[in-house]
């Protein structure tokens, strides 16, 4: 009948619908192995920061690494800082709320981590900002201010 869709045009459909699923699966399987990484690097740097005696000791371990959202920052100096006493564990907690494309480009990180590599706090911060952070930011700011142009009377 002529409402039904041509054969073509469903072959193109069903082939389009398959790339889409095939990047779909890609894209949950990253998802999901930067899941798995960030797990693993979370509980070696839990090993790392809290050793088990040889025997038991019944002192209380110093505070864990927090992985609940962190409260908005006050400026207070200082505030809870010894939860993160080593650059990787710095690292580690600013991945956990990386999603999408920055969740892949964290990734080399979170490997460095896990396998137990040296990581700089700040190398991590450069290199964030070089790869996010608007360059143009303040350009931009000057040309618009530049182009204000004062309309109808004061």
């Amino acid at each position: 009948s002529g409402s039904d869709t041509p054969p073509n045009a469903m072959e193109a459909l069903n082939s389009r619908l398959d790339k889409v699923m095939r990047k779909v699966t890609k894209e949950r399987t990253q998802h999901l192995a930067t899941e798995e990484t960030l797990r693993r690097t979370q509980a070696r740097l839990d090993t790392q920061q809290h050793p088990s005696p040889a025997q038991p000791n019944p002192a209380p371990a110093p505070n864990p690494i927090k992985l609940t959202k962190p409260q908005p920052f006050d400026g207070t100096r200082g505030a809870a800082a010894e939860r993160f006493p080593t650059d990787a564990s710095k690292v580690a907690f600013t991945t956990l709320f990386m999603r999408d494309y920055t969740a892949t480009w964290c990734q080399p990180y979170l490997n460095r981590i896990f396998n137990g590599e040296p990581l700089d706090w700040t190398d991590f911060l450069k290199d964030l900002e070089a790869s996010f952070f608007d360059h143009n930011r303040q350009q931009r700011a000057e040309v618009a201010l530049r182009n204000i142009r004062q309309t109808g009377t004061v």
